[in-house]
Formats: C-alpha cells, structure tokens, sequence
C-alpha cells in the first residue's frame, strides 16, 4: 500500500498545478445527467425506518451499533454449514455481516447467472433473517478478496479488449462502456435478490445499505485515480434495480473518496455516495508489509509487532475522517473492513498458525476498543471466519487454506481471540444506549482517570445519550502499550477539580485492552458508579417493578485484587463466592474521600457475588420499591471465556422507541460453562456444545416472564436469580452412551483412521485432448497464447513437446552406448512447473515473487521476458526415448517426448490501481538445447480444462481425464511416487466418516437426550512431491510440498458423509513427483506421509481462553506442551426453553 502510494506521489511530483487539475477533470468524467441527487437515500420515505447522523445508524428510531464480521459464502462449498458458521456469529457477540458477493462464482459462462444450490444467495439471506443477523451487501462488481481476477467472471478476464475496472494500465484508468455494460448486467442479475431482503421493505428485512465498487479510490494520496462516471452508472443501476437502503463505498484507507458535497456545484460535478467508509488493516506480518513488496524478507522472518504501529495508525483516526467535511460532518464513522487477522503466502516457512501466534489472543479486541475510542459505531472484522480457497478460487496471493488466522479458525473451533472480542463486544451490546452516542474528552486535563503507569490510558469520551444528576457516563478507553511490558497498575479517578477521589488496582496484560466504565447511575439513583478498574461484560434487569434489580457480570482480576468504586451511603446485602480467602470481599470507604466506597475482591477468588443497595433499614427494603440492588456476579477469566448471551436487538416495525431501546440492550438469556451456545427464539431450543471436560452448563434468564427458570434463594451466584444449572453429557443413559462412543472413535482415531484399500490409474498422456501450441512468430520461442487465451484458468495447464537427438551408437568392440551429450531444456513459465522425459522426472520449478516487478509477482506487474529456468535431461531419461528405424550407420536417431505440469496459483486480482490481471500464466516460452538435438525437430502442443465447460469454474484440476472412470485397479501399495514410472497416478480409498451430524440450531434434535458429535477432520500431508485432494468429488485442496507452508488440509465437515449415514466417503488424491530421479532412479518424492485424523490442536486440554487452535501433531516443544494438545472436537445438545418468550 505504502509502495502504490510512493509511486504515485512520485509520479504526481513533477505534474504542475495545471497538470493536475487536468487530470481531475478527466477523473469528473462526462456522465453528469447522472447526479448525486438522484442517486441519495431517501430519508423522507424511509427515515422511520432507517436513518442515521455523525453518531450512529438509526433502526425504527433507535441509535444502533453496527457490529459486524466478514462472511465468504463462496469459501465454503458446503452449504450445510452456512447456518452452524453464521450463528457463531450471532453466539461471539456481532448483530451483523457483511458478504462479498463473487460475480465470477455465479456466472461460469457469458449471459448465464447461477443463484442456485451452494450458489442460492436468497436461502443465505433468509437464514440471516431467520438467526438475527443485519447484512451489509458488497456485490461489487469487484471484490478484491484475494480471489481469482477479484471476483470478476474469467469469460470477461479473457475478453482482452475490455478494460476491468477500467484500467488502460498500471495507475491510469479510462472509462470504458463495454466493460460497465457487463457490469449493469451483472448487478441487473443480482440486485433484484438483494432488494427483496431490504429493511427498508417494512417486512424484517436484514439488508442494512449496498457496497458500490471496493476500495475505488478517488485519489490515492492526491494522485487522481477514481472514475466519477464508474460510480454513477453503477450507483444509478442499484437505484433502477430497487435498492432503497443507503449506498456506500470504501477507501482502502482514509482518502475521502466519493463523499457528497455540499456545495450545489460541486456536489453535480463530484459524484457522492450516502456513506462513507474507509478500511484499516493496522499491523501486518513482516513478509506482507509493504517495504517487503519492494524488498524480500526472509521467508521464515517472524517478529513482535511494535504497539507504535497502532498509536500511528488509529489515534488521529476520528479527526482525520471529520476533516473530510461535508457529508461526513453528518454521517457515522464507518470501517467496512477493520483487520481480524492476515492471510498468508506461497514460499513462506511459517503457517497460519504462527501468525495467530503473532497478532495473539487480545489482538481484534484491541482493534475493537481502539477504534471505538475514536468515535466508530459501524464496523466489519475482515475476515471473523476466513473458510477454504477451495478449487481453484483463491489468487496468487493464497494458497488453499484462508483460515487469516481469524477467531473462528478454518475448521470452524473458536479462539481465545474470538473468546476475548466477544467479552468487549457483549460490553457494547448490553451498554449500547451509552456507546452510541459519544464524544471525545481531547483535553488532558478534563479526563477523570489517569493511570500509575505510562501508555495504559488511549483516550476518554463521553455519553451523550445518558446524564443524570453526576453528569455524561464517562468511558475510559484502556489499552496497555506500557514500555515495562506489566499488567498491573493503579487508576486514579479524579474529581471535576483534578482530585484523586479514590485509588484502584487495576490488572490488564500488555497489548490487551477494555473499556472502563464510569461515572455511571444504576437503577438506583443512590448507587452511583465512580470507576470500574474491572471489565464489565454484561448489564441486566431482573425482577418485578417492586423487586427490581440491575445485574453486572463483570471479572475477575487474573492478579491483584478486583476493585471498583461506588459514590452513595450503600450496604452490602448479600456476598459469597469460593476462594475469597481469609480477607473475604469488602466494601470500604476511600482513603481520599469518605463518600466514595471501594468493593474489594481479593486476588485468587474464583465466583463471588456482590449486592449492594442503599443503606436504609431492612423493613424499608422490603417495603418500598424505591431501593432497587445492584447484584454483579463476578466470574474468573476461563469462565468468561464460555459467556455466551443472547440479545433481541433485531427491531421491527410497530415496535415503540423505549421498547427497542430495552430490547437492544436487554440480554434475555446468559450462559456459561459450555463450548459455545445458542439460542434460537423461533424454536425455544438452546443448543451447547461441549469439550470433553466440560459438565455443567450455568443458564440466566432475565426479563418480566421468569417462569422458566424461578428465582432461588440463594446460590453461589447471589440470592433471587432465575438460575440454573443443566448437566452436560449426563442427563440420562442415551447421552452417556452417546459420549462414551464419541470418545472412544475419537482415542481409536487420533492417530490416523485406516486408510486402506487404495486403487490406482494412471494418466495416459497420449490420450489426452492435445492441441497445437503456436508459436509467436517462425523462429521465436515465445508462445503466441497463454492460460488465459485457451480459458484453462483453473489448475493445471499440460504441454507436450518432442524433439529429436542424433547420438552416435554403440562403438566397435563395445557393448554400451556412449554417454549422450547433454540436453537442456529452457523454459520461462508461471507458476510452478514439473518436467518429465519420457516418463522420467527430471525436476521441478516455481516462479514466485512476493515483490514488485519481480518474475511471477503475485501482484503488479511481472516482467515475463525474466524468470526463465533450465533443465539438464538426465541419462536415464534420454536412453529412454523412443529409437527410430533406419537411421544413418553408426549413429541412433530417438525421439523423445517432453511433458510438462504446469500449475497456475491463479489471476492475479487488480489491487487498487494496479492491472495485473492478464499476467500471462502457463508455458511463455520454450527451447530444448543441445548438440545432439536435431534442428527443427522441437514441437509443442497444449491441453486443459476450458472453464467454459464448467459448472462451477474454479473446481478443475486442469486435467480433462479428471472424472474418468475406467483405468481403475487395486493395489496392495500406499500413495507413492516412483520418478522412473514418471507422470501423474491418481489415487482413490473409501473410508467411514466420524460419528455425529454437524447442524445448527435450526435442524431440531430429538429431544434432550439427544446428542451429536461434531469432529472436524484433517488431512495431514508431508513429502515433497504435489498432490491434489479431492473429497467426495469436490477439489478441496491443493498440496505443494515445500513451495507452500500448508500441510493440514481441512475435510468439510459438510462434505463428509457421516457415520451411520449408509455412505462412505471418497477421498481421492492426484499426485505426481517434483524432485528428480537420480542415476539410479530414487527420489525423496517416495517418502510421503498421509493421514487421515480428527484436528490436534495444541490446547485443546487448557482453558478456552487460551485456544489457539493451532496444531500440534508433533510435539516439539518438551511435555508440557504435549500434556496439553489433544483433539479438537465438541458434543452438541438441545434443551427445550419453551416457557422462554
């Protein structure tokens, strides 16, 4: 990004002021009976229903949180899991998604559109619908997304005479009407869908407004790029085709692209959209920042992100995005894509899970926290769960796995890192009247908290939506950035006159962050909050009118005692917990003011409780119902890490603005002590999953209906909550049977299930499709047609070459043929290439830069007439052609036959202004050398798989006998390669899938005895040679020996027939060599390993805060580490709320 930025900077340094304003006017474009106006949300008509100002969207007159996680419905090519993925979503605390809509995943062929089967994007939204969550639509056209082309049709990409996206080339766009006449048909095509799922429809829609293009810069640092006509017509279709909600684009970083201006002239010139949005990718792995695009870093280079990259990325954030002015004085701040993690590359030496290891579990809450403390309420976690470039579908920039080290990892488990958003993202969620409407507290000397320690203290705002009789709530945004690296400190709250009014301990690991509540009035006026130096997850009521309560659940220091401060004369009516030592909980008065009282729990408890109320007598408290208490239940950080909590903040129409506002904060249910939970509201099931360990799941119910669960007197928990406890995997003799079982396949199977039975065939080079492959001119050696040109862009491109040598025989006296003269092949090819010779396997190259304007870039531009490489033909592949007859005396004529694998890692995907989309892939050019070589003996032909053809154009292989059924036979051998049998061997066995059914809640299970595993499997692979993997026939992977760090391939829990379902599964792996023989015909490429388990993670025994997910399948690191890996897998069960409304 920096790199693009420079060039343009440079390249605008020696333009004039004329110059410059030259190109803007270019960039205004001619397309003006097309304006702003037309085009702007129409609040008049829809505003009841959705509206928005600076602060926030407005839904049926409500101030809402737009809290948001990326969802790629085209990464999973199980459908089935769609709904299981999404209401981990709505489990992990987020109110919304937003989904890129892949134009080239619906159209395989020009005029046709697919919106059908794993394609049926309405399904996806009625299940949106259905589980509560709002979408923000990106349909593009383009979608970047690290996927082929950018999401745009391959059948366009090869239309060369059509400029995508407009670009005439690298950092100059030029209208072009061809190409956006595809485009209106396109969004003609997928509009209509959408718009029937609008919120402005008045029906429970969940369309919340309309991506227009992505990251279209207007200006990339002042350097004119944006095409306004680009966004009218495409603005001006949304609008034709029935869209009604808000229209919104964004920058890839802050650059006030398309804001609607406020001046009538220019606001006709400079086309507008109704929201402006910029995206914030702050911290990047060292081998993806952009000085390494320029220069190479060590593939294996890792090292600890500097907390400087943030302050410099996010403080000035809120100031930067008001000073755009005009429409953004007015609008919310608003991140359509804030990081969630970072993808990783081809030729690094590290894997997804190094990288989560790099950004650590308190990463995307630091991310969440920070960007509130600068005024955001609209946000999207690109990626929340990144899925699988299954096929084909991912660019250059990917390989198969797009787990982006994300919370929930690829295989579906949920991180510590999801664990601790989720704590701050329920904080928002239940304290949303106050975090929607905020301003800054700029000055130093007007903040209420100051910190002992440097750095731990970003920034302070204020409520505006709730004052009482002590002022705005005041929100301190906490964040430890201290250069000591401690996690303990003391706040000091301060008085409107600088005073410390009181002192509190406060615990919060480096890099970790949350949001400080204070200056805060509960349900009773008289119990006034002055700081929590604790988070607060949750805020509650329970009770009648006459015995209402307001319940916190708040944490528990990991060190150091938990403290929080309360102004008011209070009494401590009920407390208990286990572990609170000799010194117990306390409620004492402040050593610098005697008005304001400290509760004090001390280090070391586990649950405790608190209630505190006014202190007035016992009769009176029974009596009036002018003394509400304040009960906070405060839990240890494993047990938060299982807090789950279930909010109804889907508003409707008919529905009053106090009623939203109690249902958008009011949690209806809370959970904790399981895996994960969910609560579905249509069919009054609540659903847990399980680990191993787990026995006891805790449920909360709140609101005026508490006849589910009646109040108890008194549990560990306080006196007076609708509480209970359900057992877990013991309730009754089906589900202990149940889980013996579960555990018992999964002990037999955690070290590879039986992969038996294999058979074999083998591709029969002859016999393919094969095609001419003409040169450029008579005597070049650069191929006139590349991948592209022949639509083989998905996999493999094949090419075969004979030549012929002329080598003199066997000498007079001599029994052997003299050792041939040496031959060469040359060739310049993108991206990986393994060579055979008549059968033989003579090695294997990749050309792959991680850097511009290097050979095989895998963005910008490549420079083809480099990165050309050079096979020596070994003996053994030579004596093996083919001896022609009647050759001159003396001499052996042979012919012998090059073929050659050629596998394409994709289309590059035209990032920001760069055009790199048609960077040639497959064989560029040519040439076999050598004095025995015969000349103009050399010919070439091609083959492959036209996507043309396809169904779904990224599922090929590349190879046309892919789906052959005969050639078939057993074999008592593994999966192996053996280079002197040369070529590529397809491999196929049968096995039985792991027990239990994956299903959300929606799919109701037979009662609460029921019980359903859900084991995710894993494909482990190690051996350098390439295979791919293909699962039920469904390409799932692609493996790459050493030219890619992925080694663990995930086996779709949707595609995977399960046991006792009466199918067996079919795994099928296509493998040839990449190492060469040597002189006597071995190879490392026969030391393969594959197995067949459930996902070993490396702490699957700790607590869930510290799920990584990361694998463990070979311990390295000593036995402690060893005691706490184990498989990853859940039990799921359903109890029936049917009292819950």
């Amino acid at each position: 990004m920096a790199i693009i930025a420079t060039s343009a900077v440079l390249a605008l340094a020696g333009l004039s002021a004329a110059a410059h304003q030259l190109l803007e006017y270019r960039v205004k474009g001619t397309i003006t009976h097309i304006h702003t106006n037309d085009t702007l949300y129409d609040k008049q008509k829809y505003g009841h229903i959705l509206d928005y100002d600076k602060h926030s969207l407005i839904l049926h007159g409500e101030p809402t949180l737009i809290l948001s996680g990326e969802f790629h419905y085209w990464r999973l090519p199980d459908q089935s899991r769609w709904r299981p993925i999404l209401e981990q979503y709505r489990s992990a605390g987020l109110n919304c998604i937003r989904i890129y809509f892949h134009w080239g995943f619906h159209s395989p062929k020009q005029g046709q559109y697919d919106f059908s089967g794993n394609r049926d994007i309405n399904y996806l939204l009625d299940l949106c619908e259905e589980i509560g969550l709002y979408v923000l639509a990106a349909p593009g056209p383009y979608i970047c997304a690290e996927t082929q082309a950018g999401g745009f049709p391959i059948w366009l990409a090869a239309m060369r005479d059509v400029r995508l996206r407009h670009m005439k080339s690298n950092f100059w766009k030029t209208y072009d009407p061809e190409f956006m006449k595809y485009c209106v048909e396109y969004f003609e095509n997928i509009l209509p869908i959408l718009a029937r799922h609008q919120i402005t429809n008045g029906q429970g829609g969940c369309v919340l407004g309309l991506q227009i293009e992505n990251e279209s810069f207007q200006h990339v640092f002042h350097y004119p790029i944006g095409l306004h006509d680009d966004m009218r017509v495409l603005a001006k279709t949304a609008r034709d085709c029935g869209v009604t909600v808000p229209l919104f684009t964004n920058d890839g970083f802050e650059e006030g692209s398309f804001i609607v201006k406020d001046d009538p002239k220019r606001k006709k010139k400079d086309f507008g959209v109704d929201l402006y949005g910029f995206d914030k990718y702050v911290v990047f792995t060292p081998n993806s920042e952009p000085t390494s695009w320029v220069v190479g870093r060590d593939p294996s280079y890792l090292q600890e992100w500097d907390p400087s990259t943030v302050v410099k990325e996010l403080e000035k954030m809120e100031k930067k995005v008001r000073s755009f002015g005009h429409a953004n004085k007015r609008t919310p701040i608003f991140i359509p894509e804030l990081q969630g993690g970072w993808f990783n590359h081809y030729g690094i030496k590290y894997t997804y899970d190094a990288i989560y290891r790099f950004y650590g579990d308190d990463y995307t809450r630091l991310m969440l926290d920070t960007v509130f403390s600068q005024g955001c309420t609209m946000l999207n976690f690109y990626m929340f769960y990144g899925g699988t470039n299954w096929g084909t579908i991912g660019d250059p920039d990917v390989y198969t796995s797009y787990d982006y080290s994300a919370c929930i990892r690829e295989n579906g488990l949920m991180s510590g890192r999801l664990r601790n958003l989720r704590k701050g993202l329920l904080f928002l969620q239940s304290f949303s009247d106050i975090m929607v409407r905020t301003d800054a507290v700029l000055s130093s000397k007007l903040q209420s908290v100051r910190s002992s320690l440097d750095k731990t203290i970003s920034l302070q705002r204020q409520s505006l939506a709730s004052a009482g009789t002590h002022g705005p709530v005041e929100l301190t945004f906490l964040r430890n950035f201290s250069p000591q690296k401690v996690d303990c400190f003391d706040l000091f709250a301060l008085s409107t006159a600088g005073n410390v009014v009181t002192r509190l301990s406060c615990n919060l690991a480096y890099k970790a962050s949350f949001i400080a509540l204070g200056n805060y009035t509960t349900i009773n006026p008289d119990i006034h909050l002055v700081l929590s130096a604790t988070p607060i997850h949750i805020r509650a009521y329970s009770g009648s009118e006459r015995k209402k309560k307001e319940v916190w659940i708040a944490a528990l220091a990991e060190f150091g005692a938990t403290e929080m401060a309360f102004r008011g004369d209070l009494a401590l009516t009920s407390l208990g917990g286990q572990h609170v030592g000799a010194s117990g909980i306390r409620l004492r008065s402040s050593a610098d003011d005697k008005d304001v009282k400290v509760v004090t729990i001390p280090e070391g408890a586990k649950h405790t409780h608190v209630v505190l109320s006014s202190a007035v007598t016992v009769v009176e408290a029974d009596e009036a119902s002018s003394n509400p208490e304040l009960h906070i239940i405060f839990l240890d950080k494993a047990t938060l890490s299982t807090l789950y909590c279930y909010y109804n903040n889907r508003h409707g129409d008919g529905i009053s603005k106090a009623a939203a506002a109690v249902a958008a904060s009011q949690p209806k249910i809370v959970t904790w002590g399981s895996y994960n939970a969910y609560y579905n509201p249509h069919t009054k099931i609540l659903t847990a999953d399980s680990t191993e360990s787990q026995t006891e799941l805790h449920v909360l119910t709140f609101g005026q209906d508490s006849s589910l669960l009646p109040p108890q007197d008194e549990t560990i928990y306080g006196p007076r909550l609708a509480h209970k406890v359900f057992p877990l995997k013991a309730n009754g003799p089906t589900t202990t049977n149940l889980h013996l079982a579960h555990a018992q396949w999964v002990e037999e199977n955690c070290q590879g299930m039986v992969l038996e039975n294999w058979e074999i065939r083998r591709t029969d080079v002859g016999a393919l499709p094969w095609q001419d492959c003409p040169r450029k001119s008579k005597g070049s050696k650069w191929f006139k047609n590349v991948q592209l040109d022949y639509h083989f862009t998905s996999g493999h491109i094949l090419y075969r070459g004979k030549f012929t040598t002329r080598e003199r025989d066997v000498k007079d006296g001599s029994t052997t043929a003299p050792k041939p003269h040496e031959v060469w092949l040359k060739f310049n090819m993108r991206h990986r290439i393994t060579a055979f010779v008549n059968g033989v396997a003579i090695g294997s190259h990749m050309v792959y830069s991680r850097t511009l304007l290097s050979p095989g870039a895998k963005v910008g531009h490549d420079p083809i007439s480099f990165g050309g490489h050079k096979f020596l033909v070994p003996p053994q592949a030579l004596f093996a052609g083919i001896t022609q007859p009647g050759a001159e005396a003396g001499y052996r004529v042979q012919e012998h036959e090059i073929f050659l694998v050629i596998d394409s890692v994709g289309l590059s995907r035209m990032p920001f202004v760069l055009d790199d989309v048609r960077n040639p892939r497959g064989l560029l050019s040519a040439h076999v050398q050598g004095i025995s070589v015969v000349k103009n003996s050399e010919t070439w032909q091609v083959t492959g798989v036209d996507v043309r053809n396809l169904d779904m154009v990224h599922s090929s292989t590349g190879f046309p006998d892919e789906h052959q059924k005969h050639g078939w036979s057993s074999t008592p051998n593994r999966p192996h390669v053996d280079p002197n049998q040369g070529g590529v061997h397809w491999w196929r066995t049968h096995f039985e899938g792991p027990p239990g059914a994956l299903s959300g809640s929606g799919v109701t299970l037979p009662g609460d005895q029921s019980m359903a595993a859900h084991i995710p499997l894993c494909l482990r692979i190690e051996g350098e040679f390439s295979a791919m993997i293909i699962l039920n026939n469904i390409l799932v992977g692609r493996y790459f020996g050493s030219d890619s760090p992925q080694h663990d391939f995930y086996m779709m829990d949707g595609l995977v027939h399960k046991a006792g379902s009466g199918q067996l599964n079919e795994l099928m792996l296509m493998i040839y060599g990449s190492t060469k023989a040597d002189e006597n015909g071995d190879s490392d490429d026969n030391r393969m390993r594959i197995r067949l388990l459930p996902w070993i993670v490396e702490d699957a025994q700790g607590q869930l805060n510290q799920w990584s997910g990361n694998t463990q399948f070979d311990v390295e690191e000593g036995f402690a580490r060893e005691a706490q890996a184990g498989p990853f897998w859940t039990e799921k069960q359903a109890f029936h709320l049917s009292a819950l409304n």
